[in-house]
């Protein structure tokens, strides 16, 4: 029994000692493996950025520094294809920069006439050599110039005019609609002549209450380019009540020798006037007359009314009897 268990425990020694030989025998050699595919990498890496290469470089394009006076019309291409040579290190540099960055070119660098505007191989191509190292060269660029048109602009206000309808509610009456800004500031061409005006669009109001405040869209002028897309609007409202009126009637146009006398002597004026005016309108306001033009030579009794004169601060003026029992009187001097 003592010899059979000594046996057991001398194999499992040997076992341990060939598995920490062949652990070790692994390491080294994965070690080895690592450094030999290191320095190869390295090898095949340096002779491929040494050699020469072709390549072909997408670059944004911005023009910058149009002035105010000028508005393009057909812009230049927003990006061009540049065609490179030179080493594999420096074409991969050339790369990183171009997708970083985007080529701008100042509009004083156009040649600009009558609307047409041009840049250009040379001053392009010099352009994109600003942002490429010294030693990669320019095969060809497509397109080989940048051109677009302009045309000439200048600055005005424009008024801010109401284009909709309004509601009356609960016997609130429009007073006036204003705006803020009144006027907005557009660029136009310099060839429109129209006289342009821009219209706030606002659809139907409803109006409820004293003072509606409201943030409304302005519509788009054709060929006009506007500083802003919104306006303020303010609509101011006024209550209005019914009012009735007792309004002594008079004669007009009738000759010096003759004079009215109108069964009966006073007509019902029936308006609308605002409620914080309700007191401030009164009888000597209107004039209810009787034309003798109406009546001259013509059979009848009867006389049409009119409303010959009213204030302005009330609406809805009407009468409530339209006809009188009328008599002309002869005067004695």
């Amino acid at each position: 029994m003592r010899d059979s268990g000594l046996s057991k425990s001398r194999f499992a020694e040997s076992l341990k000692k060939i598995g920490d030989s062949l652990l070790k025998l692994f390491r080294g050699d994965f070690l080895v493996f690592l450094l030999f595919l290191g320095i190869t990498f390295f090898f095949w890496w340096s002779q491929t950025m040494s050699q020469d290469y072709d390549t072909v470089m997408k670059l944004p394009v911005q023009v910058t520094g149009v002035p105010d006076d000028v508005r393009v019309t057909m812009p230049a291409e927003s990006q061009i294809s540049v065609s490179l040579s030179g080493k594999g290190s420096a074409l991969r540099k050339s790369g990183r920069k171009g997708g970083k960055h985007t080529l701008q070119v100042h509009s004083g660098t156009f040649n600009m006439s009558q609307g047409h505007a041009s840049l250009s191989t040379q001053r392009l191509r010099d352009s994109v050599s600003a942002l490429l190292p010294a030693n990669v060269s320019i095969r060809d660029i497509e397109p080989d110039s940048l051109v677009f048109q302009y045309a000439l602009q200048r600055s005005v206000m424009l008024p801010v005019v109401f284009d909709g309808t309004t509601e009356s509610q609960d016997q609130f009456f429009l007073e006036r609609i204003e705006f803020q800004p009144e006027s907005i500031e557009a660029k136009v061409l310099l060839s429109d002549t129209v006289a342009h005006r821009v219209l706030a669009d606002i659809g139907n109001i409803s109006i409820s209450s004293d003072t509606t405040v409201l943030a409304v869209p302005v519509k788009p002028v054709p060929g006009v380019l506007l500083s802003t897309s919104e306006v303020r609007m303010t609509v101011i409202a006024q209550q209005y009540t019914e009012k009735s009126i007792e309004v002594p009637i008079t004669g007009v146009n009738f000759p010096e020798h003759l004079s009215l006398k109108s069964f009966p002597s006073k007509a019902v004026v029936l308006v609308w006037v605002k409620m914080s005016e309700y007191d401030k309108v009164s009888a000597k306001d209107f004039q209810v007359v009787v034309d003798y033009n109406d009546v001259a030579g013509r059979d009848g009794s009867k006389a049409v009314l009119r409303i010959f004169s009213q204030p302005a601060n009330v609406r809805n003026v009407r009468l409530q009897t339209r006809t009188v029992d009328y008599l002309m009187e002869r005067k004695l001097f």
